[in-house]
């Protein structure tokens, strides 16, 4: 589902000349969480989470979708940095607000999140998989920063990078960022 939209979004915003955000977030340390609790509190903390983030991912044209074990994307649609770096620091402060205890965590003794967020402005010659890479590279950052924070990369990032998944001419196969939940998104690399 979040492939399908995130390419139907892409040709939109390609057409209005929108930007758009692309958002990963991931729950720091949740193994060890679903280790030390048990796999029936870790899928309530997941539920959790994943309502809180619902109720600030909620403009008509945004979604959310789990995205792997502990992971979830969001697109939001017609954003600038700015805006998109404050809607991911609410749902950040909204999850540690939730006050679900993590004694197995190293950053923290309750659960948070890391989020990466990649804001894009869809062009005919980039793919939609492109602004996936670069959330989670932005994602990779926050977590190499501490975790528990919002990590932002941005268009003139996006137009930095040139790479086999951001050119539409090659790898046309690999062009889709299938995600399985084995190894989460596979066309577009991985952490």
């Amino acid at each position: 589902m979040f492939d399908e939209r995130l390419e139907q979004l892409w040709q939109q915003a390609v057409a209005a000349g929108q930007v758009m955000a692309v958002v990963l977030i991931d729950i720091d340390h949740f193994k060890t969480y679903n280790d030390y609790y048990g796999h029936q509190a870790g899928d309530q903390a997941l539920r959790q989470v994943a309502q809180t983030v619902q109720k600030l991912v909620r403009r008509p044209e945004d979604i959310l979708t789990r995205y792997g074990g502990e992971e979830f994307a969001a697109i939001l649609y017609d954003v600038n940095g700015e805006q998109a770096r404050e809607i991911a620091e609410r749902i950040r402060s909204a999850v540690a607000e939730l006050n679900i205890e993590h004694r197995a965590s190293r950053t923290s003794s309750r659960v948070t999140i890391s989020i990466g967020v990649a804001v894009v402005a869809p062009s005919a010659d980039r793919t939609a998989c492109g602004a996936v890479q670069l959330a989670d590279q932005a994602l990779y950052e926050a977590k190499v920063q501490g975790r528990n924070r919002v990590e932002l990369m941005d268009c003139g990032q996006h137009e930095l990078m040139v790479t086999g998944v951001f050119a539409i001419g090659a790898q046309r196969a690999a062009n889709r960022c299938s995600v399985s939940p084995a190894n989460g998104w596979a066309a577009a690399g991985g952490r």
